[in-house]
């Protein structure tokens, strides 16, 4: 079922045929009040948004009305809300304000007790007296609900047309604050409250057919008060505002149910927008037409006759759509087949049976074990929500062949013919796949002769007008023959068993077992399966199996054994003895077979090695007893070490003595080995070739000796320089460089003179220099203060040595400028 309601406020279309309703509305509002419409006495006033009924002044009477009289007789109801204020008030204030509605034409207004109030009035009155005017107790302010006949005034105490008993020390009326009253006349039932408030005061009076004045008035007499109203509305009975209908949508052949409208009481329905006579009911929409129908509903008020406008209310009978179309795939029994699928952008519905149940949007799922037909129902529904009457949906599952075949081999060693035997039911045509690449065959029975042996996969492909299925078999072929072993080790030493193992490929034929010859390389053969051998000598040999079946076909498989000579290992040094200090070289003599690595250690240090080296050199710092380790380390024969001793000797101490000086015609110099004269095992070479362990010297030169102990040498060297004696220059230059500009002979080898005197002549003969001090300057070429001619001049020198022998040097000097 489908139904949609669509919300509509109508109410802006005037209908006719409406009654007429008592409808007022009279107000007393604005800034200033707008008073069009109403008559007001001359000791009122306006004050902005506020009339002003009296003045504080004494024995005033003030009112308001509203000159035009309006008739209850159609319908009695009527609501008055004002708010009133009392302020600028005698002790006590006086004496309060009225609202009337009343018959008789205002007049005769009453001050004071009378409240400003028409003489005589015949109508509803609502007072608020604030003085008291009938002495004990006094209980103003009061509030009074009244019906008067028009025979007399209103009188406070007297309980003439009370309608409910008056309100006493109402105090808020005089509190100078603004309040809210609210009368509401309803057929007959006066209920009056302030400030929003529940109602305080009710009473009934029956005011149905009366055409009266609506009115207010305060009065003053001795005492005073200024008395104010405003914001007054004056309402009568309203037209009640239109129904609210939804458009309502039905889907054809759809049971509807009867229209409704909110509110969904005191409804009149109708089948024209105006005029014609309520329906009996709410209709019920027909549904078997499509199409869209109109009614119409208006409100009444019970008891009036008052009538709202007509709204339509617009019903839509949607038609039903058509079944979908749907597509259904071919299915094979035992397969899976491509799933039903809805229509592209359909709402459909499936269902197991034709009528009733449950549907669901999802497509069956067929069940394609055996071959069959399955039905299944379907219908559609559209964006309304309509469902379209079902429609069959037949699916057939078509028989599928059951493929099958055997085969028959007939084996050679050059290759296999096979012969194919088709078992399959159900089958009309036939696609071979004999396991070979693109290679295919269509008869029902083929044969292939096969080239090679091993696995084929052979696949049938049968088929039907409706369907397909294949089988896939494995054949093996002949032999299969394929030699192939594995070994326990390929690299071993010498003297090492290896273990064989058989891992071929190769199967009885024709109830014949394979058969194993074995040839180890070095002319032993066997014939075990998984035979073992042990190699005493080293080399390389290449061991073959042949596996043979019974077609007969032969496969062969090698695989080389290496095997190494067992590890020897020697060092030699290449000098003996060892001094501390000399490099010395070791070599190493060991097995190249199958070595992968050796290392060398000194013995004087952790860190101290070498590796993969042959030979090393090595010198040893300290002397001392070590041992050199050698580690030959090889692939399959056990690795070999060897501590070869080290002795190192060590080097002799020698000293001949420091560099000294040797004077002419002096003593001669003894120097030689302090250390090791008195060891008998040394041994000495002097440059001089001299073999002694001392050497007296009586030149001066360079001298040298080397000590041999233990077959180690060392050398000492030392220098004897000539004393006693001066080095003489030829020349020199007095030029003030900072070079050469005096004359003086001195040497550092001159340490041994003693005593000191130089004199100098020109070639004339004259002195033009002397000195005895031999660490002065000497001669700066000048004579007198003046320098000299550049030329040759005559130099004698005199010097005591500290062995008491005395030289003279006379000679000649060249002044150069």
């Amino acid at each position: 079922m489908y139904r949609k309601y669509i919300p509509f406020l109508f109410g802006l279309l005037l209908l006719g045929g409406l009654s007429q309703a008592q409808t007022f509305n009279f107000d007393l509002v604005g800034n200033p009040v707008d008073t069009a419409g109403w008559n007001m006495s001359s000791q009122s006033s306006i004050n902005n948004d506020e009339i002003v009924l009296t003045n504080p002044t004494t024995t005033q009477g003030g009112y308001i009305y509203y000159r035009q009289p309006q008739n209850l007789a159609n319908c009695s109801q009527f609501t008055v809300s004002f708010d009133f204020r009392i302020t600028n008030s005698s002790s006590p204030p006086a004496d309060g304000i009225a609202f009337w509605y009343i018959t008789n034409p205002p007049s005769g207004f009453v001050v004071g007790g009378g409240i400003g109030l028409p003489a005589n009035p015949n109508g509803l009155l609502l007072i608020l007296d604030t003085y008291n005017n009938n002495g004990f107790p006094n209980d103003n302010p009061l509030v009074s609900l009244r019906r008067l006949n028009g025979t007399s005034n209103y009188t406070e105490g007297s309980a003439t047309g009370q309608l409910d008993n008056d309100l006493t020390s109402q105090s808020f009326i005089t509190d100078g604050s603004w309040h809210t009253c609210v009368l509401k006349y309803f057929f007959g039932t006066v209920t009056v409250s302030f400030d929003g408030n529940p109602p305080v005061m009710t009473g009934t009076t029956a005011l149905n057919g009366l055409t009266g004045y609506f009115g207010f008035s305060a009065g003053t007499g001795a005492s005073w008060s200024k008395h104010a109203i405003k914001n007054v509305h004056i309402s009568g009975t309203p037209e009640p505002n239109p129904p609210i209908a939804d458009t309502v949508a039905y889907c054809q052949y759809e049971v509807a149910d009867s229209l409704t409208a909110s509110p969904d009481s005191n409804l009149l329905w109708y089948n024209t927008a105006t005029g014609g006579i309520p329906l009996a009911g709410a209709p019920v929409p027909p549904t078997d037409v499509p199409g869209t129908y109109t009614w119409y509903v208006s409100q009444v008020i019970l008891g009036c006759d008052i009538e709202s406008q007509r709204s339509p209310v617009v019903v839509v009978v949607h038609p039903l759509p058509a079944p979908p179309v749907i597509t259904v795939p071919e299915y094979c029994s035992g397969q899976v087949g491509i799933g039903i699928t809805n229509p592209v952008g359909q709402y459909v519905k499936w269902y197991s049976q034709p009528v009733g149940g449950i549907g669901t949007t999802n497509p069956p799922v067929i069940n394609t074990s055996v071959a069959d037909t399955q039905q299944w129902y379907v219908s559609r529904v559209d964006n309304f929500g309509c469902e379209s009457p079902r429609d069959t949906v037949d699916v057939t599952i078509h028989q599928t062949p059951v493929v099958d075949f055997t085969y028959d081999v007939h084996m050679t060693c050059a290759g296999d013919t096979v012969h194919f035997n088709n078992q399959t039911e159900y089958g009309d045509a036939y696609l071979w796949r004999l396991g070979l690449a693109n290679l295919t065959d269509t008869n029902e029975n083929p044969q292939f002769y096969y080239a090679n042996a091993g696995n084929y996969n052979v696949s049938l492909i049968a088929s039907n007008k409706y369907c397909r299925d294949s089988t896939l078999k494995i054949i093996s072929l002949g032999h299969p023959l394929s030699a192939n072993f594995g070994v326990s080790d390929d690299t071993i030493c010498q003297g090492t068993k290896v273990i064989f193992t058989d891992s071929s490929v190769a199967t009885m034929v024709d109830s014949i077992a394979p058969e194993y010859l074995w040839d180890f390389g070095n002319g032993v053969t066997s014939t075990l399966t998984n035979p073992q051998f042990t190699y005493d000598t080293p080399g390389v040999y290449p061991v073959r199996l042949v596996v043979s079946n019974g077609v007969p076909c032969y496969d062969t498989a090698t695989h080389l054994i290496t095997v190494d000579s067992l590890a020897k290992l020697s060092v030699t040094v290449s000098d003996t003895p060892i001094c501390q200090g000399d490099k010395v070289i070791f070599t190493g003599h060991y097995t190249q077979n199958g070595l992968v690595e050796t290392a060398w250690n000194f013995g004087d240090a952790l860190t101290d090695s070498a590796w993969n080296t042959n030979p090393v050199s090595h010198a040893y710092d300290h002397a001392g007893q070590y041992l050199l380790y050698v580690d030959a380390r090889y692939r399959a024969c056990p690795d070999t070490a060897l501590a070869f001793p080290v002795t190192v000797n060590p080097v002799p101490l020698i000293r001949i003595g420091d560099d000294t000086t040797l004077c002419l015609d002096g003593d001669p110099l003894l120097i030689g080995d302090s250390v090791n004269y008195t060891n008998p095992a040394a041994t000495w070479l002097w440059n001089t070739g001299a073999t002694t362990a001392f050497l007296q010297i009586v030149h001066p030169g360079h001298y040298w000796a080397r000590v041999t102990l233990d077959g180690c040498s060392t050398t000492d060297e030392i220098n004897i320089d000539k004393d006693c004696y001066i080095d003489i220059p030829n020349s020199f230059t007095p030029n003030g460089d900072g070079v050469n500009d005096y004359f003086l002979p001195r040497q550092l080898l001159s340490k041994g003179a003693l005593g000191f005197s130089m004199q100098i002549w020109n070639r004339w003969g004259e002195k033009v220099f002397e000195t005895t001090n031999a660490n002065g300057r000497g001669w700066d070429g000048r004579f007198n203060g003046k320098e000299q001619q550049v030329g040759v001049y005559i130099y004698m020198i005199n010097v005591i040595y500290k062995n008491g022998r005395t030289e003279k040097y006379q000679g000649n000097i060249t002044l150069l400028r």
